[in-house]
């Protein structure tokens, strides 16, 4: 059985369910299925969240606030309803200089040869 914070055909809004807390990152999976994922991170001011390295890209989209993607020492500011694909096999870290909300969206191509 699959566990998920949020129902299949059941309205919500993200921004109301996802909420800062103090010095934290908090990250509520909406999707998380073997041909990809969908989260939506709350990011106080401070926090650096540094993704695992996947071999997939992954869409970031952010939905309140301001974020900093810092990929090989390059800085860029994405505001609301700012868009970036960060390219698979990259290290990268997203950066709250002030409190945000984002969605981060990998989608896995080749999943036919991934194990169940």
């Amino acid at each position: 059985m699959k566990n998920y914070e949020f129902e299949n055909l059941k309205a919500f809004n993200i921004s109301d369910k996802l909420k800062y807390v103090s010095n934290a990152i908090i990250v509520k999976h909406i999707l998380n299925e073997k041909t990809g994922n969908i989260m939506a991170l709350a990011l106080d001011y401070g926090k650096v969240y540094k993704p695992k390295l996947t071999p997939f890209s992954t869409f970031v989209n952010v939905i309140e606030g301001k974020a900093e993607i810092v990929v090989d020492d390059i800085s860029t500011y994405l505001q609301k309803n700012d868009s970036m694909i960060i390219p698979g096999h990259v290290l990268y870290t997203i950066e709250a200089n002030e409190r945000f909300k984002m969605f981060s969206i990998i989608l896995k191509s080749g999943y036919d040869d991934l194990e169940p």
